[in-house]
């Protein structure tokens, strides 16, 4: 089931919303909401995170129980593997048989059968969360959950369970018990919730068809000034499907009295690759730190073990973006960039204005989508060889929708124009309170019209 789906908005959230409104019991109600909207699409895997979620129960008593020692170690090991287990199999079982297979043709033996496996709905972010709850506890940075019913609505809050952001056991642990409702969380949920549709809707769902056909260019049959065109329109449409996501989830979270981290903060305004993951897919990046980087020793050593840690920490992140080797090249690039950063860029780029730092971050990052947006490497090696002009062909006619040119217009004034005020970074787009309801009803009704006249897009980051 999905946010921006009739069936969402018109059946179930007003089913939903009436029954935790107005009937006792709202965190029973709460999580069942949650296993309908996860099982709606996902049935045969919610029992698997069911059987999963209850054994980091009862681990996650025994390692806040347990005394500090060797069998403590065993517990928490044993809870990780257990959810590292089911996204391995889940999300890298084909990639790993059908680069073995590579090796065995090579070597002149007999190859593997690739098995079948789909790949279950937001199974990165579940299981990155599950792990919190376990890592938590043996840090002692949290209680184990007051109830076996509190932890499950941890794992499947049904707002941010497909695609984040991903929210760190001992960020919620205190409102899963006692969520606050209030009516200012509820107006404020429900403009920043709007505020999301619209950017998926109007902005990021207009683009779309033009990356897809920009990117489905045959090889040789791509004009330099159309693969900049195509680059440029997919940084859009990440940006605003993702962050556009993230409002959302954090909107409908806060009509239910939680609240969730921050997920981005004007990234497209960094001036270097570190600022940038300061401000892209926050909880990505604080996760990474707290769960990988710190674990892995940090900065705690030489400087060439601090670089070797770091580069690690984004290889793997690519890793966990999807099992292809194009999704490993953009980890790598990121984490060498990274180094980068320390290692020298930081202290030159001093010397630079900030617009010219902005924009040179913008070029690398935009470079970086070309593996992520890429079916395999030879797709982004000649998308690349376009860029650079290689080879030159004519022009390729791409047509742009007047209402398409409007909403890029409408996302390049939403990007930049903090650079020209003194708006906080997480400033919210719609003010709140009645006129920011109000322009919300507005933009709402937009959405809705969009949404019957054009082709479905489902959001980038659920393949992941």
């Amino acid at each position: 089931m999905l946010f921006s789906t009739p069936f969402f908005l018109f059946v179930f959230l007003p089913v939903f919303f009436l029954l935790y409104w107005f009937l006792p019991l709202r965190r029973g109600i709460l999580l069942l909401g949650s296993l309908v909207f996860y099982g709606w699409s996902e049935p045969v895997f919610l029992c698997v995170v069911f059987v999963s979620a209850l054994v980091d129960w009862i681990l996650g008593r025994g390692i806040f129980a347990w005394p500090d020692g060797r069998g403590r170690k065993w517990l928490v090991a044993l809870g990780v593997a257990n959810n590292l287990s089911m996204l391995i199999y889940a999300k890298y079982t084909v990639f790993g048989v059908t680069n073995l297979n590579f090796l065995l043709t090579h070597a002149g033996l007999a190859a593997l059968t690739v098995p079948q496996i789909a790949l279950p709905l937001g199974v990165s972010f579940i299981v990155f969360e599950k792990i919190t709850y376990v890592v938590d506890l043996y840090r002692r940075v949290a209680k184990p959950a007051a109830s076996f019913l509190d932890y499950l609505n941890y794992v499947f809050l049904f707002p941010k369970l497909l695609a984040g952001p991903i929210i760190k056991y001992h960020d919620i642990s205190e409102q899963l018990s006692r969520p606050s409702h209030r009516y200012e969380d509820i107006l404020e949920g429900l403009i920043r919730f709007i505020q999301g549709l619209g950017k998926k809707v109007l902005i990021a769902d207009s683009v779309a068809p033009v990356v897809d056909e920009i990117f489905k260019l045959p090889t040789g049959a791509l004009h330099p000034l159309t693969a900049w065109i195509g680059l440029g329109c997919f940084m859009v449409q990440i940006y605003f499907d993702f962050s556009g996501y993230s409002d959302m989830a954090i909107g409908l979270a806060r009509i239910l009295g939680f609240r969730l981290m921050e997920n981005f903060r004007d990234p497209y305004l960094a001036t270097s690759f570190t600022d940038f993951w300061r401000r892209w897919h926050i909880s990505l990046s604080s996760w990474i730190k707290e769960y990988l980087y710190i674990p892995l020793g940090g900065s705690r050593g030489p400087t060439w073990r601090t670089y070797v840690n770091l580069w690690i920490c984004f290889v793997l992140c690519g890793l966990w973006h999807g099992a292809a080797w194009n999704y490993v090249i953009f980890g790598c690039f990121h984490g060498i960039v990274l180094v980068a950063d320390r290692a020298f860029w930081l202290r030159w780029q001093e010397r630079l204005p900030r617009l010219v730092n902005i924009a040179l971050t913008l070029i690398l990052f935009g470079l970086s989508l070309v593996f992520f947006r890429s079916v395999d490497l030879s797709q982004a090696g000649h998308y690349f060889q376009a860029l650079a002009g290689l080879p030159a062909t004519a022009p390729d006619p791409i047509i742009f929708e007047t209402d398409t040119l409007v909403f890029l217009g409408a996302a390049v004034l939403i990007v930049f124009s903090p650079l020209f005020t003194e708006a906080a970074m997480e400033r919210p787009i719609l003010r709140r309170g009645v006129p920011g309801l109000l322009v919300a009803l507005v933009l709402l009704l937009f959405s809705i019209g969009r949404m019957t006249v054009s082709t479905f897009q489902p959001f980038l980051y659920f393949r992941f």
